[in-house]
């Protein structure tokens, strides 16, 4: 919706297989398989249009086939909007469309399918999977949830009584960025299980690590989150505990180091979406939470998945309780 202004439906009664959904899945599969291959061979793989190569030009047609008729069809829909004098939309492809260049031209529809996709690649799954992640964790910490149903709840009686039941309840932004605990939970919950496992950078320059490892240009350096977030040496000796009061000061959430909690990298390419992302997980999870208990199905197997973005490979069955 963000990028593209439509909704895919993947979320219809019935959970129907959605081709775009479905290809872009492949897509990102099939790229983390690329980016553990050797250069040579997949490259030659992808020469003769074989394995995995072959599964991921078909996918990435797949998605350019989606990203383009969109994009044909928005152009169609601005300019009966700019012949009535309307002006409804503000999804990204929107936006960029009616921007212009350094030459001040508009940008190319391969410009704009590479800006959306990028943004769903990037938002898509990381809030969904940390989510789910989250209550799977709080099934076992049955501790945690009260504590953050009591700090829902706080918060919904400073509204006042004529505000505090109604299935309508809807959290403000001010309300949401209050939830100081909720963030922690969240925060050490994307520790254990960062949306994104592993990364890679590449050297520009030739540099030495403190320790004295020579890093030559072009050497590539990967690096995995998930385990510097059980690692002793960075988050001590109960780093595999899930432990939200590690991340409070006094009852107030403390961020720590990108360069120690590297779950939406650090730098200068520090995710533009943190905080975005930070007030959809906290809204989307205590609007649950102040109506359900969510619990995990008894004996449903939970296990990663290899992928660019770390889901559950049998997804999280749960049951809802609706609270008194």
């Amino acid at each position: 919706m963000l990028a593209f202004g439509i909704d895919p439906g993947c979320l219809r009664p019935g959970l129907p297989d959605i081709p775009f959904a479905h290809a872009f899945e492949e897509a990102t599969e099939a790229t983390i398989i690329r980016f553990v291959t050797p250069t040579a061979i997949w490259k030659a793989l992808r020469f003769a249009d074989l394995s995995n190569e072959r599964r991921l030009r078909r996918s990435l047609r797949q998605v350019d086939e989606f990203a383009y008729n969109v994009i044909d069809t928005r152009k169609k829909e601005l300019q009966l909007e700019e012949a009535s004098g309307t002006n409804t939309r503000s999804d990204l492809l929107t936006v960029f469309m009616r921007l212009r260049d350094e030459n001040d031209q508009p940008y190319s529809d391969k410009f704009l399918r590479d800006i959306c996709v990028n943004f769903i690649l990037a938002g898509r799954d990381t809030s969904s999977v940390a989510l789910a992640w989250f209550f799977w964790l709080l099934n076992k910490n049955p501790e945690v949830e009260a504590k953050i149903v009591d700090e829902i709840r706080r918060i919904v009686k400073e509204r006042g009584e004529s505000e505090k039941e109604g299935e309508e309840l809807i959290f403000r932004p001010e309300e949401v960025k209050k939830m100081e605990y909720l963030q922690a939970a969240l925060s050490e919950a994307l520790r254990l299980y960062p949306s994104v496992p592993v990364d890679h950078k590449e050297v520009v320059e030739d540099e030495v690590f403190p320790d004295g490892t020579v890093l030559k240009k072009g050497t590539k350096v990967i690096y995995a989150m998930y385990s510097m977030g059980r690692m002793e040496s960075i988050w001590g000796k109960d780093c595999r505990e899930y432990k939200p009061e590690r991340w409070l000061r006094d009852g107030r959430f403390m961020s720590e180091s990108a360069y120690k909690f590297t779950a939406f990298n650090g730098g200068p390419r520090l995710c533009l979406g943190k905080d975005f992302a930070y007030y959809q997980m906290k809204f989307a999870a205590s609007s649950i939470l102040y109506r359900y208990h969510v619990k995990v199905v008894d004996k449903h197997p939970i296990a990663p998945k290899l992928a660019l973005t770390m889901y559950m490979k049998y997804g999280l069955k749960v049951t809802l309780t609706k609270r008194g």
